[in-house]
């Protein structure tokens, strides 16, 4: 993904919400990133104190954490999301430091943002920021969070193209009234397939550093690239339907799920090894979860071969909600590598 970035003369502003960890986040400085993206104002605050000194906090700007938000921007430069006039006024008067502002589009997603076809609200939000004390304009910015509806590559690239689309037409409107800022784009699905970014200046994809099940089902990634999984053990045998109970339930993965097909899956199984796991054991999946159980089936091979004690590996429907409920990662060498939630349990 950096590469794509350096390729397309791309702002990188790579989101953090997936991996959530200070040691992964020095990964991505090594490849000469400076600037990145977050979810929220605790999380951005766990990544200015790893020395982050631009952060975008992607969501809705919140004016009941403007305590945080001050404290912050005192320190470090900090970029902000609003689709609401009346937030920006009040922001603006809430302030002791100056902060950033994009504003979001709405580019078919449906979940936040002004639709990018209102010109109206999006030139009254323009005159708003610009009329503000304590508020820059960035730019503009929205994430294509429909493209996780896609089932092809075809359809990652109808989305991809359309919401580039989207920002081109709202671009044409800033550029005929002279504003010259930030256009920013930040889906995984998009940010992978999709390859000419005309006249968008930045991305912030997230879930791309681990991929998960999901993105391999809806054609963003091949199963071989998908970099996290849950070590689970198993504690009980049903050779009745060769299905295994582990020990990895909706508290450790959440409960999202994906067809695949003709069936509902929780999860994809794998055999660990000493330094990675294999690709996914044809007709094995994690079939339903409850709180601490998860159920999985298993082909009569792979059933006869598992035995209660066994540990399987489990590589999530969505990473980024199984790493945030577990709070800690362990690579192959045994070390243990930090995550945001974690701290919040201490």
């Amino acid at each position: 993904m950096c590469e794509k970035a350096r390729r397309n003369d791309l702002i990188f502003r790579p989101h953090f919400k997936t991996h959530q960890s200070k040691k992964v986040g020095e990964w991505f400085r090594q490849e000469g990133v400076e600037a990145i993206t977050v979810s929220s104002l605790g999380m951005a605050t766990y990544f200015a104190e790893a020395g982050w000194k631009e952060i975008t906090v992607a969501f809705p700007v919140n004016l009941l954490q403007i305590d945080v938000i001050n404290a912050l921007a005192s320190h470090a430069t900090v970029n902000l999301l609003a689709d609401d006039r009346d937030v920006i006024v009040e922001l603006d008067s809430m302030l002791t430091y100056k902060v950033h502002l994009f504003i979001e589009i709405d580019s078919g997603g449906g979940r936040t943002g002004i639709p990018h076809s209102d010109l109206k609200r999006i030139s009254s939000m323009v005159a708003t920021v610009t009329a503000a004390d304590n508020i820059n304009l960035k730019g503009f910015y929205t994430h294509a969070g429909h493209s996780y509806d896609a089932r092809s590559k075809d359809d990652i690239r109808k989305v991809f193209s359309r919401t580039v689309q989207c920002m081109q037409e709202v671009r044409q409107w800033a550029e005929s009234n002279d504003l010259n800022v930030e256009f920013c784009m930040g889906d995984t699905p998009g940010c992978s397939v999709g390859e000419r970014f005309d006249e968008i200046d930045a991305i912030s994809p997230g879930n791309f550093v681990f991929y998960d099940v999901m993105q391999t089902i809806i054609g963003s990634c091949a199963d071989d690239q998908i970099a996290v999984a849950m070590a689970c053990p198993v504690v009980s045998k049903n050779a009745g339907s060769n299905d295994v109970c582990i020990y990895g339930g909706a508290v450790h993965f959440s409960k999202d799920s994906i067809e695949d097909g003709q069936k509902k899956i929780f999860g994809m199984v794998v055999r660990l090894g000493s330094n990675g796991w294999s690709e996914p054991l044809e007709g094995c999946f994690v079939k339903s979860l409850s709180q601490e159980h998860g159920i999985v089936h298993l082909s009569a091979e792979e059933f006869e071969q598992t035995k209660i004690g066994d540990v399987l590996g489990v590589l999530p429907v969505h990473s980024c909600l199984t790493a945030e409920a577990m709070g800690v990662y362990r690579n192959f060498n045994g070390e243990l590598i930090d995550h945001y939630a974690q701290k919040n349990r201490d």
